[in-house]
């Protein structure tokens, strides 16, 4: 394998890295190898000026390392030792006698970055695929081939730690403004650019001017990291900022903090020492393991639903409403035009101001332009009949939650639209099968469920119904990928995959409370466990009246074991309680947002009135109850082939739920239980609490030889 190539044109060497049989540049093991002889073979050389480093790959520099090699990481010794070599290959490009330039034009990650940090200068394509960043504590551990060390030393520390605790990219004229890179072209201008900037820092003055332009961040910058007082005030800062974003759950972000902080006065070699020490700790954890897992399953789903030669160009979507506005703002921010209809203007403009306030959150954000919002809002027309539905490609129908009125809505639509024209519905609990029976053409209509908030959300279940044809399936999953999401293709059944795990969790927390438990203890202890809030917090926000509505609609087609928590109609039913939406729910919420609210007393008045209390539920029974009935049902769902695989239903947690990605997923966090010890717990509950914990087949044959979940 030959993945470095290199041409010399007058004293300038030009080394390509092009990857044989990959869309992307990587470093693995034997890359790496092959990269340390091509350095070796320049140090060797007295006939060069400068060299060039660029990349074969259209729109892609490194995506980084090769992540497999991460996953097969056997001890801490084993790590160490990987990283040892990385940093030894990355310091041969900074102890060339001659300038290195990288040329970076598309992802430049993780160990990519570090690559390009190693160089004298960088130089980057101004296109949209042009992205910088170290994600490592994504990963689960920290940049160790040098990251920690040259990325701080270049940019700043401040700047520095924000690109590594975040592990989120910058742009091309972000990393500019940082000093990060030295010179930003358009593509079409790139070689130009680099031609012109290899010969200006061939000069003495012409290096020392590129090297005084890039960013010192002036008197800001030296009172917080140019004195002792200064840096502990901005790693106590940045400290809080990591304590407040993964309640210490996550090890990878306090470890990278910690190694620039202890290595920010160091010699860049024992910065490397440490750096690499730290990068061995890291990589045995389970954390990393787990968040590995994620990645790769991330990546399967790269493909789901297969391809199309027919990509939807042109959307429209029914009802304007908070989901409708959201779906509407989604589709225009990838460039594509939305017919918005509803049944009055007053409900349009509801949906238009959705999608404006998710504007606003990216304008104040930086991550776009009130031009580029204007422009958004643009590609958004409003409508009160079916004018402009004939040339629409994709049509969405988001109104309420209620078979008989979305079948209505649904046969009217398909009435007015092209025969290859795809129907979907964004329900998040109703049958697709069931609302198929009022087309003409169910093979054209499939679930497109997306999760509220639409734009912060990250994954869309693909709902294919039991005639829903592969094409159709094909072509909304490459809509959902091109609107930047996850697309997770799932069976058709009631709930589909990810509320239908998720409700018996949030019933079985009402459950508890009815048994004697909490409100907020119920909501501190899967706090605790890692989930980005409690079951009844998320019932507010959700709306109990949403909730309450998708109960009843599981209950209907489940049976007993999803029978609705007697909580849930007394707080729907009796209380009319709405939430966060209408100030009570099973906390009270106030006009200040940063006020921690309070149990709502009252819904527990009631509540004790009906259930009073015989025994004590403690936090050991609360988690069990509300994280098995979870277990049970996902396996019930693998049983049934929701799911293609089963990795899909680990990150659809993840990505649906907020499940803890640093646990790998549900099926994940039930291998660390084991199969038996799942099995047992459950039996155990079925005895105290009801059958609706019986062990479900799979897992009654897991247990009897202690073999692990499918992942």
């Amino acid at each position: 394998m030959i993945a470095f190539t290199t041409t010399v044109t007058d004293g300038i060497a030009r080394v390509v890295f092009d990857l044989p049989g990959e869309k992307v540049n990587k470093f693995s093991a034997t890359v790496m190898a092959e990269l340390g002889q091509v350095l070796d073979d320049l140090h060797a050389r007295t006939d060069l000026k400068a060299v060039i480093f660029t990349s074969g790959k259209p729109g892609i520099f490194i995506a980084g390392a090769e992540i497999k090699e991460i996953q097969s990481i056997a001890n801490r010794v084993d790590a160490q030792a990987k990283a040892e070599a990385g940093q030894r290959t990355f310091q041969k490009i900074a102890d060339l006698k001659i300038p290195s330039i990288a040329v970076i034009d598309g992802a430049c990650l993780g160990g990519g970055l570090e690559f390009a940090l190693a160089c004298t200068y960088r130089i980057v394509a101004d296109e949209d695929k042009t992205k910088l960043g170290l994600p490592e504590v994504t990963l689960g551990i920290i940049p160790g081939w040098g990251g920690t060390q040259r990325l701080p030393r270049l940019i700043g520390i401040q700047a520095g730690l924000e690109m590594i605790l975040s592990g989120s990219p910058v742009n091309a004229r972000k990393a500019l403004k940082l000093g990060l890179v030295d010179a930003c072209a358009a593509r079409s201008f790139l070689d130009r650019e680099v031609h012109a900037f290899v010969a200006r820092i061939l000069t003495t003055d012409g290096a020392a001017a590129v090297r005084a332009k890039r960013s010192h961040g002036g008197m800001m910058r030296w009172a917080l990291e140019g004195n002792p007082a200064g840096r502990i005030a901005l790693f106590r800062a940045a400290r809080k900022g990591v304590m407040a974003k993964t309640r210490g759950l996550m090890p990878a972000p306090l470890a990278a903090l910690e190694v620039v902080r202890d290595t920010c006065r160091m010699s860049i070699e024992r910065g490397l020492e440490e750096e690499a020490h730290r990068f061995s700790e890291l990589a045995f954890t389970p954390q990393c393991k787990h968040l590995v897992d994620c990645f790769f399953a991330s990546e399967a789903l790269r493909k789901e639903g297969g391809e199309t030669k027919k990509p939807v160009q042109s959307t429209a979507v029914l009802g304007a409403g908070v989901m409708g506005g959201g779906i509407a703002w989604a589709f225009a921010n990838k460039g594509l035009p939305v017919r918005l209809k509803d049944l009055n203007w007053d409900a349009i403009t509801k949906g238009l101001h959705t999608a404006n306030d998710y504007n606003r959150q990216l304008i104040k954000r930086r991550k776009m332009t009130p031009g580029q919002g204007n422009l958004l809002l643009h590609r958004i027309s409003g409508s009160l009949d079916y004018r402009g539905f004939q040339g629409v490609d994709l049509v969405v129908e988001a109104v309420i939650e209620d078979l008989n009125i979305k079948r209505k809505v649904l046969a009217e639509a398909e009435h007015h639209l092209r025969d290859d024209a795809i129907l979907v519905s964004n329900t998040s609990s109703l049958s697709i099968a069931d609302m198929a029976v009022a087309l003409k053409h169910p093979e054209r209509f499939a679930g497109m469920h997306f999760f509220n908030p639409v734009n912060r959300m990250p994954l869309v279940e693909v709902v294919a119904g039991p005639q829903t044809s592969p094409e159709t399936v094909a072509q909304v999953a490459e809509l959902v990928r091109r609107i930047g999401k996850t697309a997770i293709v799932v069976k058709d059944c009631a709930g589909f995959l990810v509320n239908r795990i998720l409700l018996p969790y949030l019933n079985e927390a009402a459950r508890c409370l009815e048994d004697g438990a909490g409100i907020e203890q119920i909501d501190r202890t899967i706090y605790d466990f890692g989930m980005p809030m409690g079951p009844f917090t998320l019932s507010d926000e959700v709306g109990l009246d949403v909730g309450y509505k998708v109960a009843k609609i599981l209950a209907d087609s489940y049976g007993d074991r999803m029978a609705v928590a007697d909580t849930l109609r007394v707080a729907c039913e009796e209380l009319h309680l709405l939430g966060t939406k209408g100030g009570k729910g099973f906390f009270l919420h106030g006009k200040d947002k940063n006020a921690k609210p309070e149990a709502n007393l009252d819904l527990l008045a009631a509540l004790r009135a009906r259930h009073p209390v015989t025994r004590t539920v403690d936090a050991d029974e609360i988690r069990d109850r509300c994280l098995l009935i979870m277990v049970n049902e996902a396996a019930r769902c693998l049983e049934e082939k929701i799911v293609d695989k089963p990795g899909s239903l680990d990150l659809a947690m993840v990505m649906g739920t907020g499940f803890p990605p640093q646990r790998g997923g549900l099926l994940h966090y039930a291998n660390q239980l084991g199969s038996r010890t799942v099995a047992d717990r459950l039996k155990a509950l079925s005895d105290r609490c009801g059958p609706r914990f019986t062990p479900c087949a799979l897992i009654d044959d897991l247990a009897r030889d202690n073999r692990p979940f499918p992942t």
